[in-house]
């Protein structure tokens, strides 16, 4: 849309743009976004070893915005934080009395690269650990690269997160982005491979040597988007520990999660 052509569209893009950010405010403040988890397992047991926290959007008609959609939204408009702020809170009243329960099992969270810059977030997460008695290990952040932020000026906040005990995921390794700038500016903890390697054909040639990489820097390697037991097979001779995806299940309720992680350990 050409502005500078059509100067007559500017009231009309600014009200819509109002009226998205209050239905999106409406939706944080009275809880109309939902938190559903991911399973994470561990490939070499079979064994459940945490979750990845996803916050969706519902909508009357049923449908869902992506988080893909609405985060960057709210990033541009000033609610960022804000949501985090909800979805971390969320998160332990979902499955706080889970991670108690199981000290060995974690939950990673999404996080902007832009939520890093304040200690808002940090003291979130100090207060509700002790509030929940989680351990912070409990707790790890994923981030996405950011092209519009440097890695350097969230290097140090980072790594007061590492300093506190949470860990650092780097997502969507390898799905083209410059990953690169951020492994040499941050220190991370584990590595997720994005979800079209695992499922492409170029990822028969591609996955070996990142792999190999991830382990050269002592990294942890994570494969997203497993669907199949071929898929799951390979990764686990090619000495992948760690996947997620919906050949394990697909994103759950809280309820239906901790659910699900009871009946699996039944089964096993």
């Amino acid at each position: 849309m050409d502005f500078v052509d059509e100067p007559h569209l500017l009231p009309g893009f600014f009200r819509q743009l109002a009226a998205s950010r209050a239905r999106l405010l409406h939706a944080i403040h009275n809880q109309q976004l939902e938190m559903c988890y991911q399973p994470i397992m561990r490939l070499d047991t079979d064994s459940v070893a945490g979750a990845e926290a996803l916050v969706r959007w519902p909508q009357r008609n049923g449908q869902c915005i992506p988080p893909d959609s609405f985060i960057p939204f709210a990033r541009e408009t000033g609610l960022l934080g804000l949501m985090t702020h909800w979805i971390v809170g969320q998160v332990f009243t979902d499955v706080g009395a889970w991670l108690r329960q199981h000290p060995q099992r974690y939950v990673s969270i999404n996080v902007e690269p832009d939520d890093l810059l304040t200690t808002a977030l940090l003291d979130r997460l100090a207060l509700l650990c002790r509030t929940h008695q989680v351990r912070p290990q409990q707790i790890a952040l994923e981030l996405t690269e950011n092209s519009e932020i440097d890695p350097w000026d969230i290097a140090e906040p980072a790594a007061r997160y590492r300093q506190a005990g949470h860990r650092l995921f780097l997502d969507d390794f390898g799905s083209g982005y410059a990953n690169m700038g951020y492994l040499q500016a941050l220190t991370f903890d584990m590595l997720k491979l994005d979800r079209t390697l695992i499922g492409a054909a170029a990822g028969n040639s591609v996955l070996p040597p990142l792999i190999a990489f991830a382990r050269s820097l002592a990294l942890e390697p994570l494969a997203e988007g497993v669907e199949t037991p071929e898929q799951r097979k390979r990764l686990q001779t090619l000495g992948v520990v760690y996947a997620q995806g919906w050949y394990y299940s697909k994103a759950l309720t809280s309820r239906a999660f901790i659910q699900w992680c009871a009946d699996r350990r039944r089964q096993s």
